[in-house]
């Protein structure tokens, strides 16, 4: 008997297949199969030795499994032919267990502690902690020129700005580089360069000055990597083998590309959605290695969300101290005090009230997320071996609404300060995501992501997206207008009666800018067949070609039946 479950209603959802085209882009941070599909591999490890009732949020480990059970019957064979789950309570994993198929070819069933997933963007959590570690020992200061640490390197950071690019600037994205959400990929591992190469030979222009604005940067993160070796005289990939991931257990898990020989474990398959079925992909392989390379299993992932929950510990082995971790997890940048903002790496998850920390991850053909939930001693992990419509998020948020690790929305309640019309009527226009490129032949995509905002009856907002997503706003304080159907705001920052910038709850990775009139939307429309031309030859050769052409359907086909959806 399928057990009754809460439904619920959140902007993940919503925004989840724009989500999903990034990350098929490259991390920012899914036919029947026949027999298998839709059943959960019986395959656990020893680290899943589930709890007393009453432990912690999830209370019978039973219970948690037979939710999830019914979450992941729904997804599997329809959103992704595999997937991996990870719940821990402490350092106690409740949860870590496999469904589907790792390989659709030869059927081979998902085992959380054998089946090897890549996380993309996740593992810029390692990255971090590993700045972390730097700054713990003294190494590392997180407000000192990153440049201090690149002597015997042939990377620079120019001079552009009056303050120079931190550490600090790097974990929250706001060192203020021209963003390129494509992470370096190559179908080919022969193509794959040193680090060190690839951080000289592709530096982005600094465009912003440092701490200003977030947006969101691949590059940042690799640069963050690279530093923790320079300091270190080592590779980024031999300083968290020996210092994060032995010290954790988590020896199915790897920076290294591909997955070296030897390797304990079996890397699932990546997969397309080709028309009702899956097919598997080629694999692709990420050049800005410390940014989104790292592959791992649902029981790795599990020790590592229990070091951040434990006070960087869990049992004997101890990769950060107590006071580290709370730094790490304290506010290091706010976009706005009404929406999510950036702790060190980890950005904020639904309410911000809710004390939730997160990062989704995501390569061409996988996707995942990790969420934390320090007060509530949680920890949440989902990894899929396709790139869906619908993300990995949406059932991390099932599991949160169900053990009630944030308060369920309520209906947003009026300001009663007059002016809301008028209010309404100065944000009114066309914004873009500082996340998304503004130039070379990705810069396609900025234009396709704009985001329309109008008035709306009583002094209400309603904004629209090109792909025709469509949402209602009520104003809660001046400029402050929440979701009407989730945790989901909008806080904007006006001066003179200018909005200088959107901050939007669920898009923690950009701030969102009025758009010049030349390169709105209704201007643009007639130019953007021969924009998105060039997009998808440049996608093409990058290995991305296939998740643009999934985006693109589910715009246009209904979404949740559309190829590739998440």
């Amino acid at each position: 008997m399928t057990r009754p479950r809460r439904t619920t209603t959140d902007d993940s959802t919503a925004r989840t297949t724009r989500r999903s085209f990034l990350a098929g882009l490259g991390g920012l941070g899914l036919g029947g199969l026949g027999p298998t599909a839709g059943r959960a591999s019986a395959a656990t490890d020893a680290r899943n030795t589930g709890t007393r009732p009453g432990d912690g949020p999830f209370g019978d480990g039973d219970d948690l499994e037979a939710f999830v059970d019914d979450v992941m019957a729904e997804r599997i064979g329809t959103t992704t032919p595999g997937a991996t789950v990870a719940v821990v309570s402490g350092e106690t994993p409740v949860l870590t267990k496999g469904y589907g198929v790792a390989d659709v070819d030869a059927g081979e069933p998902v085992r959380a502690d054998e089946t090897v997933f890549r996380v993309g963007s996740v593992g810029k959590l390692v990255t971090y902690t590993a700045v972390m570690q730097g700054v713990e020992r003294g190494v590392l200061d997180l407000d000192a020129d990153v440049n201090a640490y690149l002597d015997d390197s042939t990377v620079t950071v120019p001079a552009a700005f009056e303050d120079p690019v931190t550490l600090r600037h790097l974990g929250t994205h706001t060192a203020g580089f021209e963003s390129q959400i494509d992470p370096e990929i190559v179908a080919d591992p022969a193509g794959l360069d040193p680090l060190e190469a690839v951080l000289a030979d592709q530096r982005p222009a600094r465009v912003r000055p440092p701490g200003e604005l977030v947006g969101y940067s691949n590059y940042g993160a690799a640069l963050a990597g690279h530093v923790v070796a320079e300091a270190h005289d080592t590779t980024f990939e031999e300083y968290v083998r020996s210092e994060i991931l032995d010290p954790l257990g988590m020896s199915h898990s790897a920076f290294a590309q591909p997955v070296p020989d030897g390797q304990p474990g079996h890397l699932a398959a990546p997969h397309a959605r080709a028309g009702g079925s899956f097919t598997t992909a080629d694999d692709v392989y990420i050049n800005l290695w410390p940014a989104g390379s790292l592959s791992a299993t649902a029981t790795d992932m599990a020790a590592f969300m229990s070091a951040h929950l434990g006070g960087g510990a869990v049992g004997d082995a101890r990769i950060l101290d107590a006071p580290t971790v709370e730094t790490m997890h304290s506010r290091h940048h706010v976009r706005h005090p009404a929406v999510t903002n950036w702790r060190y790496g980890f950005h904020e998850h639904g309410d911000p009230a809710a004390d939730l920390v997160g990062h989704s991850g995501g390569t061409v053909s996988f996707t995942s997320y990790l969420l934390l939930a320090p007060a509530h001693d949680a920890g949440i992990f989902v990894a899929y071996n396709s790139n869906p419509a619908e993300l990995p998020e949406v059932v991390v948020d099932e599991i949160v609404a169900e053990y009630g690790l944030q308060a369920a929305p309520t209906a947003p309640t009026p300001t009663s300060r007059p002016g809301g019309r008028e209010r309404a009527a100065t944000v009114a226009g066309e914004y873009s995501l500082t996340a998304l490129p503004r130039s070379g032949p990705l810069q396609a995509v900025d234009r396709l992501e704009h985001l329309t905002v109008e008035p709306g009856a009583d002094g209400r907002l309603r904004t629209t997206t090109l792909g025709g997503d469509a949402r209602e706003w009520v104003e809660t304080d001046p400029y402050v207008y929440e979701a009407v159907d989730g945790h989901d705001a909008l806080a904007f920052e006006v001066t003179d009666g200018e909005v200088d910038a959107l901050n939007v709850n669920s898009e923690p990775t950009g701030v969102y800018r009025p758009v010049p009139f030349r390169e709105r939307q209704a201007v643009t429309g007639g130019v953007l067949g021969a924009t998105v031309a060039g997009l998808s030859l440049s996608l093409a050769g990058r290995g991305g070609h296939g998740a643009w052409r999934r985006w693109r359907r589910s715009h246009t086909d209904g979404g949740a039946d559309a190829e590739g959806e998440e």
